[in-house]
């Protein structure tokens, strides 16, 4: 195993809960899980899920979104560890257009509230956007772009593969350059 690249579940937190909170932090923890997203469970309704992952060396990560108040950005930044991933959009995933300077003015208000590195995702589409936003945070998250290659590919996943390896090596060369 690649013990170097960090592995991070993200997901709804109704399966964890089906499955126990402890027993899914015992299962995380045995598959060598670095974090745990859970989109849907906030800071504070987390405490457990929190307790249990922390005890277990895993990082619980929360969303930040666009209108998350100074008071939110503490809690989830005294709840959490490893990074906060800000959703950089308002509404769905790989919709809409990214205001980079939205984006560059929200951070100067979260960096002010937590020491945590933040990823930045939704919205990520190509590399020009990938180098801005790498740019103003520490991670980039890229998903809807991924998969838009996959369901226009459905039928040839070979070509899917070979257009998300050219998009992922045409944003990474944007965000070294």
């Amino acid at each position: 195993t690649n013990q170097a690249t960090p592995v991070v579940l993200m997901g709804y937190v109704n399966p964890i809960e089906a499955f126990g909170y402890e027993n899914f932090a015992n299962a995380a923890q045995e598959a060598d899980v670095d974090g745990v997203l859970t989109v849907d469970l906030p800071p504070d309704e987390a405490e457990e899920c929190v307790a249990l992952l922390k005890a277990r060396g895993i990082d619980p990560i929360f969303l930040l979104a666009p209108n998350s108040i100074d008071d939110r950005i503490k809690m989830m930044d005294k709840a959490g560890s490893g990074y906060l991933y800000y959703v950089s959009l308002k509404g769905v995933t790989g919709a809409g257009h990214l205001n980079i300077a939205d984006v560059e003015t929200k951070l100067k208000q979260i960096r002010a509230s937590t020491n945590l590195p933040i990823a930045i995702g939704f919205g990520v589409k190509d590399a020009e956007t990938a180098k801005t936003i790498s740019a103003l945070g520490d991670g980039v998250v890229i998903g809807s772009a991924l998969i838009s290659k996959i369901e226009a590919n459905q039928d040839d996943l070979a070509t899917a593969q070979q257009q998300i390896v050219e998009l992922l090596a045409a944003m990474r060369q944007a965000m070294d350059s």
